[in-house]
């Protein structure tokens, strides 16, 4: 009896570290983004002149992925790269700093900041393809 106690342990065990250790997509097929920051300008992304502007970038943080360990984060810095948008459930907050500004790098993604966020997998990559995409 007391074997299958410790195999059962252990097998939880291994299902939890897999399941934490499995990167979950960074935002899914509903997301829709509202508008971004970037050094303390704001792009709204609601006219039709910025539709595929808006389109493209919803399309590359769909290629992107997240941990899914929640943590708690410095959020941004002047040189960050912020954006909103929701899935329809709630509002999701993406911030992208390389460190380039002061403080630290930070790369999260999050709901809410009381709770923590999520660190983006390859974010330094993912704000570089953005701002190719935003400074044209």
């Amino acid at each position: 009896m007391k074997k299958k106690v410790i195999i059962g342990i252990v097998v939880l065990t291994v299902l939890a570290v897999a399941w934490c250790a499995i990167p979950r997509p960074l935002v899914g097929s509903s997301y829709q983004l509202d508008y971004i920051e970037y050094q303390g300008e704001t792009l709204h992304l609601h006219d039709d002149s910025s539709k595929a502007e808006r389109e493209a970038i919803e399309a590359l943080l769909r290629t992107y992925q997240r941990s899914a360990v929640a943590r708690r984060g410095s959020w941004g810095g002047y040189s960050s790269l912020c954006l909103t948008g929701g899935d329809g459930r709630r509002p999701l907050h993406i911030v992208l700093n390389d460190g380039s500004g002061g403080g630290k790098p930070c790369f999260m993604i999050y709901s809410s900041a009381e709770t923590g966020g999520y660190p983006i997998r390859n974010g330094e990559k993912l704000m570089e393809e953005l701002l190719a995409i935003l400074v044209k």
